[in-house]
């Protein structure tokens, strides 16, 4: 089956998807059947207050930084094809750094209740909503142009 730009961002929207949606229900399982309780009635778990949304905020910086290094090498490619290859490796490294650290801090509330962790988890997932795939943003990020834009437009015709 040959690939097209159609099916190639739906593919995509999937992978999307499936990762948003286990920290999603996960979330939204806890914080039905979890009691939650304020920072202040923490004792033991101090330190997590500061490591685990330290780690949300390493995973979203750091999957800026590794997709743009991913997105680099991909603008002197001969074809369309290997482009959005490429850029599919680059989301996909990019969605895993913010569904990673989004999960940690959904279970983390399940274990304490502290609602800081949850509202770190939610962030985190409406930051990945925001980066769901979408033609235009995937045809200004491969700056496309002449040739690799009109293909790309053509949602129906197989990349070569």
């Amino acid at each position: 089956m040959q690939i097209t730009p159609r099916s190639y961002i739906k593919t995509l929207t999937l992978i999307h998807s499936a990762l948003m949606l286990g920290p999603f229900l996960l979330g939204t399982f806890f914080f039905l059947n979890t009691e939650i309780i304020s920072t202040a009635e923490q004792d033991g778990n101090a330190m997590f207050i500061y490591v685990f949304p330290l780690i949300g905020l390493i995973g979203i910086f750091g999957g800026k930084f590794l997709y743009k290094l991913f997105l680099n090498p991909l603008f002197p490619k001969e074809t369309l094809g290997e482009k959005l290859t490429g850029l599919q490796s680059a989301l996909l490294i990019q969605y895993a750094l913010l569904e990673g650290p989004a999960l940690l801090n959904i279970i983390w509330f399940g274990q304490s209740g502290n609602a800081l962790f949850l509202t770190v988890g939610g962030v985190l997932l409406l930051y990945l909503f925001v980066l769901r795939p979408k033609s235009s943003k995937i045809e200004h990020d491969l700056q496309l142009q002449g040739e690799h834009k009109r293909q790309f437009h053509n949602l129906d015709e197989p990349l070569t």
